[in-house]
């Protein structure tokens, strides 16, 4: 496997992503990885390089990507919100079609928790597939979360803790942006779509996937549920057996179905 970090251009910042890419010496399906609330492209222990491992096994380049102020992201804080991170996810995936050794029809969309809810926001892209890994995938409806309110209106931001255990600030565009990015873009989406949901998930509220799953009446919603784990997997207490048993269904799907001929975007 080789590695590439390279910083793409978005707006007015850089975007760094991470691309690991398959030994031989040919044109491959993508697969651009979108990280979660509060996260990184190496956060959570590792998870997604993790699942970028198995994937260019699979013979398929994996990018994953900081969003706005996180990891090597240096753009503000201030900025957090779902406005600029959709521009970066769709840049990222325009960046990632362009490379010599992308299949440029090829390339699909993952997300883990608000990744989930960016890749289908960004149904719009021509994505051969759409993966949700514990998704906030509600776009039409607004995403409740519990926050200090008395610290947002005194200071104009609030300490939140992260599913990872971390500390991090959040200004009031990303709660304002929550409910002025909602949309139904997925609704139109043709391509292939599994959805992964944890059903014991104390961190995202399950039913948010499982209902989707129920109610969207979509001939191409692939879906698995897991059990006793949470919203990372339970990859924080070094245990990685819930991970490689969403790996194991996840990646064997990603190949069959990113690989198809027949099938383009509508």
């Amino acid at each position: 496997m080789r590695e590439e970090l390279r910083f793409l251009s978005c707006i007015d910042h850089e975007v760094p992503m991470q691309i690991d890419i398959p030994d031989e010496s040919s044109k491959f399906p993508a697969v651009l990885m979108i990280h979660g609330f509060m996260s990184s492209r190496n956060n959570d222990n590792h998870m997604l390089a993790r699942i970028s491992k198995k994937i260019v096994e699979a013979g398929i380049v994996a990018a994953r990507i900081d969003l706005c102020s996180m990891g090597e992201n240096l753009y503000s804080r201030e900025n957090y919100g779902m406005k600029v991170m959709t521009d970066e996810v769709k840049a990222s995936f325009k960046y990632l079609q362009s490379l010599p050794y992308v299949e440029e029809n090829n390339v699909g969309l993952l997300g883990h928790s608000l990744g989930g809810r960016l890749v289908f926001t960004c149904s719009t892209l021509p994505a051969k597939i759409i993966v949700s890994l514990n998704g906030a995938i509600n776009t039409s409806e607004p995403l409740e979360m519990a926050y200090d309110k008395f610290q947002m209106d005194n200071l104009g931001y609030c300490i939140v803790h992260t599913s990872s255990g971390g500390v991090e600030l959040v200004y009031r565009r990303f709660f304002d942006e929550l409910k002025t990015t909602l949309n139904d873009n997925i609704k139109n989406f043709k391509n292939p779509i599994l959805v992964e949901v944890c059903i014991s998930d104390p961190t995202l509220d399950p039913n948010i996937s499982l209902n989707f799953i129920k109610n969207c009446h979509m001939d191409n919603v692939d879906s698995f549920t897991v059990e006793n784990a949470n919203h990372t997997y339970n990859v924080e207490t070094g245990d990685f057996t819930k991970l490689n048993e969403v790996i194991g269904k996840v990646v064997p799907w990603i190949s069959s179905h990113i690989k198809l001929k027949n099938q383009s975007f509508v």
